[in-house]
């Protein structure tokens, strides 16, 4: 060969244009918002494990002092994607316009899961209709599991009063002493802090009662610790939190000796269940844990085709649960911590519809209406929408009649 076509670039010439285009990416880059340190490392080694890869865009990590501040951030466009739980996705979609476009799956083969009452075998005294001066153990204020369904049934039955639907109040009134991380927070808490629904929180120093990692009880594997050693009499959790951690799954201390055995399902009806029984035995199906990004004057859809196929190829890499010390696992938490980031119970990863792709739409009703029975503001756009209709129509009946006499 001639010596000017002894490099690569001589040797291609005008094909290595072509051959470079199929790397190019429209996108630049895709920031994904944590909120505490452990997610923060699990996502710069996601981050190093896709660009060994040559995945694109190239992705960054941004740590924000909660899931509200990350909402925040990506509607301000200084982050792009977070994963939040279905009581998150409702806030991100109603005060911040923001969508979710992949949802996890677990073991149900559909992005969706039950919301389960658990207590201790051993503890038969224990009643889903009658928990009043009981010690609870919830995953964290206004997450699906951990507070919305459970707290809603409650409501809706009469067995708590509502307090005009401050279900914080009223759990503060219900319960003796309880575990809701971030309960004390200002963007979940507006009123009085009420200290008993964090006095079973083990967290230390800032991390005590925090809604994120930080705090040991926080997340469905928390709540489940809080019944373990914590002193709760009941937890609410998603069905597979159990399974996961009992008959030697965890090598913790505190989850050493349980065996699913010791725990059992609270039913509406006062019946107990075994926690394998959980589809005869729930407070109702929720939506997975879902990754949202900008909707509304934000929403570009070639930034969230380069998102979506991202996550889809980083599922093909790196999708799977068990630990692999020579490779990334996304759905798997290095212990002392679980469920960073994406939930340990993920088995992969599923692409929304373009119809599902308001939180509306993608939560459901029965969800929407159960957030609205727990949460004072969680219609407030709506109303405040509804009420200037109802103050202009009033306006224009007026001036009708006027004009009319």
């Amino acid at each position: 060969m001639p010596e000017s076509q002894q490099t690569y670039k001589g040797y291609l010439k005008d094909k290595l244009q072509l051959i470079l285009g199929v790397y190019d990416c429209p996108v630049g880059r895709m920031t994904l918002c944590v909120t505490s340190d452990p997610e923060l490392e699990k996502c710069v080694k996601m981050k190093d494990a896709l660009r060994a890869q040559l995945l694109k865009p190239e992705m960054n990590c941004m740590k924000a002092k909660g899931q509200i501040s990350c909402m925040q951030l990506i509607q301000r466009g200084a982050a792009d994607v977070a994963v939040l739980d279905a009581g998150d996705v409702y806030s991100a979609g109603l005060n911040y316009d923001l969508i979710p476009f992949i949802a996890e799956v677990y073991n149900l083969g559909a992005p969706e899961y039950y919301v389960v009452a658990v207590a201790k075998e051993e503890d038969p005294d224990t009643e889903l209709t009658f928990l009043k001066g009981k010690n609870t153990c919830h995953s964290g204020i206004q997450l699906a599991a951990g507070w919305v369904i459970p707290m809603a049934f409650l409501i809706s039955n009469g067995w708590i009063r509502s307090y005009g639907c401050d279900s914080i109040h009223a759990a503060a009134e219900y319960f003796t002493k309880s575990c809701v991380p971030g309960s004390l927070s200002p963007d979940y808490n507006t009123g009085v802090p009420d200290g008993n629904l964090c006095h079973l929180c083990h967290g230390s120093s800032k991390s005590y009662c925090q809604r994120d990692a930080s705090e040991d009880y926080f997340g469905d594997t928390g709540a489940f610790r809080c019944l373990v050693e914590g002193g709760g009499d009941v937890a609410f959790m998603k069905h597979t939190t159990v399974m996961e951690n009992t008959d030697g799954k965890r090598s913790e201390w505190w989850a050493r000796n349980t065996l699913t055995n010791d725990f059992q399902l609270l039913c509406t009806d006062g019946r107990r269940e075994t926690v394998q029984n959980y589809a005869n035995c729930n407070l109702g199906k929720v939506k997975a844990n879902a990754i949202v990004t900008r909707g509304g004057r934000g929403y570009n859809e070639t930034e969230l085709n380069a998102f979506t196929n991202l996550f889809v190829y980083a599922q093909q890499f790196y999708g799977r649960k068990h630990h692999d010390e020579w490779s990334f696992s996304m759905f798997y938490s290095k212990p002392p911590y679980s469920d960073l980031i994406f939930q340990d119970a993920t088995l992969q990863l599923h692409v929304l519809k373009p119809s599902k792709r308001n939180f509306r739409s993608y939560l459901g009703r029965s969800f929407m209406r159960a957030r609205s029975i727990v949460d004072c503001h969680a219609g407030a756009p709506a109303a405040s929408g509804s009420f200037i209709f109802v103050v202009i129509s009033s306006l224009a009946l007026v001036l009708l009649s006027s004009w009319l006499q």
